[in-house]
């Protein structure tokens, strides 16, 4: 044996210069989840629509690129990962992870498995069994994890929904996806954010509530956000930003 050493190349959290922020935002209906975009740099922002509803954008000049059905992901996915693409834009916002959910489950019910017949030979079309959970989950996992790591700041919305937990008994709001990712999707990013509208003297007003609540799930890895921050995503990668560019000095 030689008496070399392996040596491992290390660095340390220093050496990184820059960075992207991954966030999920979730919320009900109406509370301005797809009107957030706007406080993105237009010119560096591409939105990837499975909505169809971008009227609160309209007259915004922000590209966008519909989802029509799953298969339409890879493709665009694949096309994120092109060196000019990824010189032409920043932030990548995908709306919305629930709705992405649903076209996995016309995907794996309509086109990839035979029709389940009963013995009288009806067919049910939009049944889920089992096996077809499991695997919408691991699709589901495996989308998020691929579009989590591209090189963007990237932010994922979705509807959220009322989940009990089978331990406690409490219900809690989650984002609204099937499964146990309800739960865990948090996991997969380093902001995630419960949108939310109060009346404050007599107005409207729309917030991001960026931390844990006893009826909500939300996190801020960064640590410098307030509990209730405007939704304008340039002012949160500053705030976040500025943190970190001040450590690596």
């Amino acid at each position: 044996m030689s008496d070399e050493k392996n040596v491992l190349k290390k660095t340390t959290t220093n050496d990184i210069q820059l960075f992207n922020i991954k966030a999920l935002l979730y919320g009900k209906p109406g509370t301005g989840k797809t009107h957030s975009a706007s406080t993105l740099n237009p010119e560096k922002t591409l939105i990837i629509s499975a909505e169809g509803g971008l009227l609160p954008l309209a007259g915004k000049k922000i590209d966008v690129v519909e989802l029509g059905c799953w298969n339409d992901i890879k493709p665009i996915y694949f096309e994120l990962q092109n060196s000019e693409t990824q010189k032409k834009y920043r932030n990548i916002f995908i709306d919305s992870l629930t709705e992405i959910n649903e076209m996995g489950k016309e995907q794996i019910v309509k086109r990839d498995r035979p029709a389940i017949k009963s013995d009288l030979g009806k067919v049910y079309d939009d049944l889920m069994t089992m096996q077809d959970w499991s695997l919408l989950q691991t699709r589901m996992t495996r989308l998020i994890r691929s579009f989590r790591d591209l090189p963007y700041n990237i932010i994922i919305t979705c509807l959220e929904d009322l989940h009990k937990d089978e331990q406690t008994g409490i219900m809690a709001y989650t984002p609204s996806i099937n499964g146990k990712l309800a739960v865990n999707v948090g996991g997969y990013f380093d902001e995630v954010f419960r949108m939310i509208t109060k009346e404050i003297d007599g107005k409207i007003e729309y917030q991001f509530v960026t931390g844990k609540t006893e009826r909500a799930i939300a996190k801020d890895r960064s640590g410098v956000l307030e509990l209730h921050e405007a939704p304008n995503w340039s002012n949160i990668f500053k705030k976040i930003q500025k943190k970190f560019k001040g450590e690596n000095k």
